[in-house]
């Protein structure tokens, strides 16, 4: 199993097991099973940790034995992809993101570039 640093930044956040498993909504039990390598915690619980903690979900990847391909996931998330919200489970609000809901979100982002660009462009 590999090794998430949950229990470091736990304790350095001075949260105990059930504190954190509380903020998360999660099992505590699970959790400590997590932190001991026994379980792998998936993508969107390690975000849920990192929001807790302010910090990026890369946090919890660097110094691991992760493969490249896991690293560069994390760092470089494609939204474009048509096969991201199949092959994973993207959640807002604790809820799953629809297909359409991420079309709208990328229409509304590459809009928003556009027009800074073209506000860059003026300059």
């Amino acid at each position: 199993m590999k090794y998430f640093k949950i229990k470091e930044i736990r304790k350095k956040n001075g949260d105990t097991l059930k504190e954190l498993a509380k903020k998360i909504n999660y099992d505590y039990s699970n959790l400590s099973k997590i932190e001991r390598g026994l379980y792998e915690p998936s993508l969107s619980l390690l975000q849920k940790i990192a929001d807790v903690y302010n910090v990026n979900v890369s946090h919890f990847f660097n110094g691991n034995n992760h493969t490249p391909e896991e690293i560069s996931f994390v760092k470089n998330l494609d939204l474009s992809s048509k096969e991201l919200n199949k092959k994973y489970d993207l959640l807002l609000d604790g809820k799953k993101i629809s297909e359409p809901e991420l079309e709208l979100v990328i229409e509304i982002i590459r809009k928003l570039r556009k027009a800074t660009n073209e506000l860059k462009d003026k300059d």
